[in-house]
């Protein structure tokens, strides 16, 4: 049988569905629900620090006015607006664009235009990053498994892989700033002011952004393809080699590009689904305190198993392609017994001869 490292199937096998691969990966997501505790945990805890300061700043603001009274039992535009101009740093995003699908959509147009960061929100974002990219190597483990595993398993994954992850992103880091610092500015200043400078009819401009957004957005889909089937090789295969990896996931992608593209664009679809849903039920600045704080809970395990199912469908698409459907190289680890359970075995074992 060929080996897994030339990208090509076994012969005589059928060639994995994408659509399977993808329905794969939300089962294995929707029946890991510690895992879905855990990354909801860990973006909670992630988030409590700038929520904290801007508590006490709201607070200090508010003081005991009347003004505080109103705004617990709902949103006051004057008063956000008066905040707004005399908050500094990450506490000016406290804007009307928080509420429901509103900061949605204001975090994916900062996106999609590449707007700097406050410092406060960068130094929180870019330690995000990298608690995630120690956690991935647990989470691509337990659902390459697809089934239950220890904390001391998923934890020592996690140490494992993390290094290799961390030379990958040496090479993939430079990627992500050169769509960002010169594809993006050249995209959208150079080629956009030169194609709308005569520009008269709106719907045309409107297309052209459009269409530039399309061509940013697949160069990054691109990058990160290129890198999601490096860590599974990473994962699935026990690759130890970063040129290794990226190599293979090349191969593994050339071969496969419509299918490949398929899946990403499948994952992408459903969570448009998942936004389109949200922009429909998002409550309003009228409603409940509890229903919006149920509500934005809902949303974000939602988005969790987004993320998750995406990731799960790669390796379920990667192991039934290659047969390495159920397979995982890396052995699961063995926590060791006390040394009293050890030499109670051995006077056992002594006793038995």
């Amino acid at each position: 049988m060929p080996s897994s490292s030339d990208g090509r199937s076994e012969p005589g096998r059928p060639r994995a569905s994408v659509l399977g691969a993808f329905l794969e990966g939300w089962r294995r997501t929707l029946r890991a629900p510690a895992l879905t505790l855990g990354v909801l945990a860990v973006t909670f805890l992630t988030a409590l620090p700038l929520g904290v300061v801007l508590q006490d700043r709201l607070e200090t603001h508010f003081g005991s006015s009347l003004e505080a009274e109103r705004a617990l039992s709902s949103w006051n535009a004057v008063w956000t607006s008066e905040f707004e101009a005399q908050a500094s740093g990450f506490t000016r995003t406290f804007t009307h664009e928080i509420l429901g699908f509103g900061g949605t959509l204001a975090a994916l147009s900062a996106f999609a235009d590449a707007m700097p960061l406050d410092p406060g929100i960068a130094v929180v974002v870019a330690g995000y990053v990298i608690l995630w990219m120690f956690l991935s190597g647990g989470v691509l483990d337990r659902l390459a498994r697809g089934r239950p595993v220890r904390a001391s398993a998923f934890f020592s994954a996690c140490g494992g892989y993390f290094p290799r992850f961390l030379r990958l992103a040496v090479v993939t880091g430079p990627c992500y700033w050169a769509l960002f610092t010169l594809l993006h500015p050249w995209l959208f200043v150079t080629i956009y002011d030169r194609w709308t400078r005569d520009e008269t009819a709106e719907h045309r401009v409107v297309v052209i952004r459009v269409g530039l957004y399309l061509v940013f957005l697949g160069a990054l889909a691109a990058v990160n393809i290129v890198a999601d089937f490096a860590k599974v090789r990473f994962v699935v295969e026990d690759r130890r080699s970063m040129i290794s990896a990226l190599g293979a996931s090349l191969r593994f992608i050339r071969r496969r590009a419509f299918r490949v593209s398929a899946l990403y664009v499948l994952n992408v679809l459903a969570v448009l689904v998942i936004l389109r849903l949200w922009m429909q039920t998002a409550p309003g600045v009228a409603a409940p305190t509890w229903l919006v704080l149920l509500a934005g809970q809902i949303y974000l395990v939602a988005r969790i198993w987004a993320r998750l199912a995406f990731m799960a469908s790669e390796i379920a698409f990667f192991q039934g392609e290659l047969a390495h459907a159920g397979f995982t190289a890396r052995p699961e680890p063995i926590w060791p017994e006390s040394p009293a359970v050890e030499a109670i075995r051995n006077l056992r074992g002594m006793g038995d001869r």
